[in-house]
């Protein structure tokens, strides 16, 4: 005989009303309430029928997940999964499951079909897709964007990692420790995390500004950076927009004999893995792409339960001081 609804009550000494409210995460029920009838339903391996749930309440239990996959740099990379990690860790306790997918080159119709297909409750959206015909197209549909779009940043509903706040960081950082010729390496200049990186760079620095762009890869940093450290008046630190152009800095320090941190500083965006294995381990700008999706996620089911309209979250970055520039350690 299949389990119901009552059986789940009888077992968590609650109504079955509550049972129902605690599947469908509508309503504000105890902590405590709400593990009991998650025990009594995992020790009856009670089941909620999402079809019937999906009628009762009007939502089909699923948010979408928009990628561009044209940017495969953003796409494929560690902290991309971290960000979609928290969405699903997010999604599971609300009772959601997560649709990917890709929203390049359609022109919207992968978005609006979503929307009018009612496959989703709600979506979350990369910034290069925000422009005033899919926000039209789009209107009152619960969104969020993952990062800060190039347009309508406003009248957007948008969570992103503060990119100006961390150069900010990382070049009083390196100024405290007595560096006075600070450059900034890497990163493609037309991306839009890239373009906030430079610009908080360019507003802490005093002095002379000195931009080095790559194309993402160590190979690139290390040959663009060679050339400037060859010269007489060449940077004694520098802010690298991600790990990969400090590999290739570190690379072309150790090639000239360069010695880290006493002759040059390095600050690097991203607390990749190896970022505290290198030689010498690398002073951070961490970006929390876990709390960026989980902040992002959060948002997205307050406006599925319309308890808010667009807001627009910045979270703060955090500087992480190991050995490469940590010149007046003690």
């Amino acid at each position: 005989m299949a389990v119901t609804i009552s059986d789940v009550a009888k077992l968590a000494g609650v109504n079955s009303s509550t049972v129902s409210r605690v599947i469908n995460g509508k309503a504000s029920i105890t902590q405590e309430t709400k593990d009991r009838v998650h025990a009594a339903m995992k020790e009856l391996d009670f089941h909620p029928n999402s079809l019937a749930r999906s009628l009762a309440s009007g939502l089909c239990g699923a948010i979408g997940v928009v990628v561009d996959a044209r940017d495969a740099e953003a796409f494929s990379n560690f902290f991309f999964s971290r960000s979609l990690f928290a969405i699903e860790q997010v999604a599971q306790e609300k009772g959601y499951q997560v649709i990917i997918a890709n929203g390049a080159q359609s022109k919207g119709r992968t978005i609006e079909n979503l929307m009018k297909e009612r496959k989703v409750d709600g979506l979350i959206l990369p910034p290069t897709t925000v422009n005033p015909s899919l926000m039209e197209t789009i209107g009152d549909f619960p969104y969020v964007v993952l990062g800060t779009p190039d347009t309508l940043r406003g009248v957007t509903c948008w969570v992103d990692n503060n990119n100006e706040q961390g150069s900010d960081l990382a070049v009083h950082h390196l100024q405290e420790q007595g560096y006075q010729h600070i450059a900034y390496l890497g990163g493609n200049q037309k991306r839009g995390f890239t373009i906030r990186r430079v610009r908080g760079y360019k507003k802490a620095i005093t002095g002379g500004e000195l931009v080095i762009p790559t194309d993402g890869t160590t190979e690139n940093a290390y040959s663009a950076v060679l050339e400037i450290l060859e010269k007489k008046d060449r940077p004694d630190a520098f802010v690298c927009n991600d790990n990969m152009a400090a590999f290739g800095l570190l690379k072309a320090c150790r090639k000239l004999k360069i010695q880290i941190p006493s002759e040059m500083g390095i600050v690097a965006f991203d607390n990749y893995p190896l970022a505290e294995y290198t030689d010498p381990p690398l002073t951070i700008v961490d970006i929390d792409t876990g709390m960026l999706g989980d902040q992002t996620a959060q948002l997205l089911f307050r406006r599925i339960d319309k308890r808010c309209g667009n807001q627009q979250i910045m979270l703060s970055t955090n500087l992480i001081v190991r050995e490469s520039s940590e010149r007046l350690a003690k």
